[in-house]
């Protein structure tokens, strides 16, 4: 017993010293991982409320209430690190406290407060691109991007050259062209070939071309049916390449090329909100808007309902005593709803950001 009582008497010295430093050490240490952890948290939480109040947004527009969201415009924490070394001291016979103290100590506190501050999304700049078609550039974007699915075509082309998409049939004179899926068709499969490209074009009043070309002769009729589709001149395919100038407008020049046509951010919400589920009782009752059967673009979405929380959602919200989500495994709307997402952030939520100040910081409590 008297061995030991000696080992820890003569190395009671090294217990202290290891506490400051594990103090010290620690710092470097927690200081990293606070940013790792943190960041990861904030982004998530960010990105999910971002989902939750979009969505509420496209079931209240169904319900014809108003929208009002908020655009996130800064997120501070401050982190606050406090170190602290205590020491304990015997009074009186060595005896009776020896083994039971403490010589020295250490402590490390860590906190964070985190503020985050919001702005409106209003004005006549948020409403003007709110209605406005999207810019050929985003849809071309977007074309590029997601080369396996149609859905950005179908739910942001209105129209090419005279090939019809409207949102909604509201009449049998308001019908799809059948012509317009086989185009949409057609540039998918001869894109994923290598035999057509959108390309910037050089020329001042031209923003994009379509560029084709047949290295593969086995591609000859789909091209020559694109080029009737599109009511370009039949010409002999050859080596060569075809280039067609694309404009956004809503006819075909007289000089030639492509005209489409697309469509805004409000449509997509429109077409959306024509998705959801809503129960029979509030369709009868007029407390839903009833919308016209869909386009080819909704046919491929859809918002669920349903009476307690779902499990297998990718985002969900309560209104009115009924959980509206989207399904987990529902790729198509879960694209329609990202491309708006998207164009949400770009065309609207940004302006917020160049405000001079932020309308409201709220601190968070800890």
């Amino acid at each position: 017993m008297q061995f030991w009582k000696t080992i820890i008497k003569r190395y009671r010295w090294l217990g202290g010293f290891c506490g400051i430093m594990g103090i010290f050490f620690g710092c470097s240490v927690i200081g990293p991982q606070s940013i790792a952890n943190g960041r990861a948290a904030y982004n998530q939480v960010i990105n999910q409320t971002e989902d939750q109040q979009l969505l509420m947004a496209i079931v209240r527009n169904r319900y014809g209430e108003t929208i009002s969201m908020l655009a996130v415009t800064n997120v501070t924490a401050n982190i606050r690190f406090a170190a602290g070394v205590g020491a304990e001291f015997g009074i009186g016979r060595r005896e009776n406290y020896e083994t039971n103290l403490t010589p020295l100590s250490g402590e490390i506190a860590y906190e964070e407060s985190p503020t985050i501050s919001y702005a409106p999304i209003e004005g006549e700049e948020q409403f003007d691109r709110l209605m406005s078609p999207v810019p050929l550039s985003v849809l071309v974007i977007f074309a590029r991007s997601v080369k396996s699915s149609r859905l950005p075509f179908l739910t942001m082309t209105k129209s090419i050259n005279d090939l019809r998409n409207p949102n909604f049939i509201r009449s049998p004179l308001s019908q799809a062209d059948p012509r317009f899926r086989r185009l949409i068709d057609l540039m998918m499969d001869l894109n994923e070939t290598g035999h057509l490209e959108w390309v910037r074009d050089p020329r001042e009043n031209v923003e994009f071309s379509l560029f084709i070309r047949n290295p593969q002769p086995q591609r000859t009729q789909e091209i020559q049916e694109l080029l009737k589709l599109l009511g370009q001149p039949q010409t002999t395919i050859r080596s060569r390449p075809i280039i067609l100038p694309v404009y956004h407008a809503i006819e075909e020049p007289e000089s030639g090329g492509i005209a489409m046509n697309t469509s805004s951010i409000n449509d997509l919400i429109e077409i959306l909100s024509a998705s959801i589920d809503v129960s029979e009782e509030h369709r009868k009752s007029g407390l839903a808007i009833e919308y016209p059967a869909p386009g080819l673009a909704g046919q491929e979405v859809r918002i669920q309902r349903s009476g307690h929380r779902p499990a297998n959602a990718s985002v969900a919200v309560k209104y009115r005593q009924s959980w509206f989500y989207i399904d987990e495994t529902d790729q198509s709307t879960k694209l329609m709803f990202r491309v708006l997402r998207t164009l949400w952030q770009d065309r609207i939520a940004s302006t917020a950001q160049l405000q001079p100040a932020p309308v409201l910081t709220i601190p968070v409590s800890r």
